[in-house]
C-alpha cells in the first residue's frame, strides 16, 4: 500500500491481520515522520515502536489497528503519535506485562517495556476481556511550556476506508484566557467533503475573537453554494470557567463531570452552508476535572465513559483512541476530540 501523506489533523489507518504487516507498518510510519521532519534518530525510534506495537497486537490479539498522526508543531517541534488499538483478551495486570522478560505468548516479553522507554509519552488502557489500547509519542508535541489555564487533547480523525482524505476535522487553539474547539464533518465523503471541512478549519484560523456562535455564522456563509457540513464549535473562558457551545448537524457534545450526570450540550438541527433552523450559544459552568468528548456521527452516540473504569484519567488521546476503536462505523469518516484541564 502507497499512500499520499495525510493532513496533519488526520490519522493514518494501518489494519494489522498479521505478521507481514508489521513490515508494511513500519514503511508507512517512517514515511510519515521522514515527511514531517524528524531526524535519522528520532526516525530509527519510530520504527522501533511501530515494529513491537504491531507485533504485540499480532501475537497476543490476533490483529487490530494502528493508528498514525504526524506533525510539526513547530521549527523544533516534530511528534508521531502512534496509538495500537484491538479486541483481544486484553492484560488482567498491565504492570506485570510492563516488565522485561514478561509474556504470556511465548515471546521474550520485552515489547511493551521497550516501547515505552523509546516513547516521549506511553500510556496503556486494558482489561482482561476487553481489549487492549496503547498510546505512543515520538518527539515533542509543541515547544510551547505554558504553565497557566489551558487544555490539554487528544484526537482520532480516519477518513472512510479507501478515501485519500477525510470529510471530517477538528482544531484546538488557545488565545489568551480562552481555549476553542471546533469538529466538522463534511457532508458525505471525499474531496468535496475534505474541501467544505478545510473552509470551517480556515475560518476557525481566520477569525480568533468571533466565538462559536460567530464562527458558526462565518461557515455558514462560507459554505453557500457549496458542500455543507455539520460544525460543532466550544469555547471555555478560563477566568469565568464556563463553556460557549453552538452547533448546527449532527455533532456530539458531551461535558462529562465527576459526580454529575454527563451533559449532552445542545445544537440545532440544519446543516451549515444550506439550511440552519437557528445558531444559538449555550453556557455551561466548566467544573473542576471535567471532560469534553466531541464527535462526528461516524462515532456511534451510545457509548458511557462509566463503562470503561479507569479510562477517563487516562490520556485525552488514548480515550480518544478507545471510544474510536469501540464506536466508529467503519464506512464513514470519523473523527473524535477528547480535552480535559491541563494538569
Amino acid at each position: 500500500m502507497d499512500v499520499m501523506v495525510p493532513a496533519d489533523y488526520v490519522s493514518l489507518s494501518v489494519p494489522i491481520v498479521e505478521m507481514t504487516g508489521v513490515g508494511e507498518a513500519r514503511r508507512l510510519a517512517t514515511k510519515l515522520a521522514t515527511a514531517h521532519g524528524f531526524d535519522e534518530q528520532d526516525v530509527g525510534r519510530v520504527a522501533l515502536v511501530v515494529t513491537e506495537a504491531a507485533s504485540n497486537m499480532v501475537q497476543h490479539a490476533g490483529s487490530g489497528e494502528l493508528l498514525l498522526r504526524s506533525w510539526a508543531a513547530d521549527a523544533k517541534a516534530c511528534c508521531m503519535e502512534i496509538l495500537a488499538l484491538d479486541h483481544g483478551p486484553g492484560m488482567a495486570n498491565v504492570a506485570a506485562c510492563m516488565r522485561d522478560g514478561f509474556s504470556t505468548g511465548g515471546s521474550r516479553g520485552v515489547g511493551l517495556g521497550a516501547i515505552a522507554r523509546l516513547a516521549t509519552t506511553f500510556e496503556i488502557f486494558s482489561a482482561s476481556g476487553k481489549g487492549a489500547a496503547l498510546l505512543a509519542c515520538i518527539g515533542e508535541r509543541s515547544a510551547d511550556t505554558s504553565t497557566g489555564p489551558g487544555l490539554a487533547w487528544g484526537a482520532v480523525c480516519v477518513a472512510k476506508p479507501q478515501e485519500t482524505s477525510s470529510g471530517d476535522a477538528w482544531a484546538v487553539r488557545e488565545h489568551g484566557d480562552r481555549s476553542t474547539l471546533l469538529v466538522v464533518d463534511g457532508l458525505g465523503h471525499g474531496p468535496a467533503a475534505c474541501d467544505a471541512a478545510q473552509t470551517a478549519l480556515r475560518i476557525f484560523a481566520q477569525h480568533e475573537g468571533a466565538g462559536p456562535e460567530g464562527l458558526l455564522r462565518l461557515v455558514h456563509a462560507a459554505l453557500r453554494g457549496a458542500r455543507g457540513a455539520a460544525i460543532a464549535v466550544a469555547e471555555i473562558d478560563w477566568m469565568s470557567r464556563q463553556l460557549r457551545f453552538a452547533g448546527v448537524g449532527n455533532i456530539s457534545g458531551i461535558l462529562i463531570s465527576p459526580n454529575e450526570r454527563s451533559k449532552n450540550l445542545v445544537s440545532h438541527n440544519g446543516t451549515a452552508g444550506h439550511n440552519i433552523e437557528r445558531i444559538q450559544e449555550f453556557c455551561y459552568p466548566w467544573p473542576k476535572e471535567a471532560r469534553l468528548i466531541m464527535h462526528s456521527d461516524g462515532v456511534g452516540a451510545d457509548w458511557e465513559l462509566e463503562a470503561y473504569p479507569g479510562l477517563g484519567a487516562k490520556n485525552p488521546g488514548l480515550i480518544a483512541g478507545v471510544l474510536y476503536r469501540d464506536f466508529a462505523d467503519r464506512h464513514d469518516d470519523a473523527v473524535v476530540l477528547v480535552a480535559r484541564e491541563r494538569l
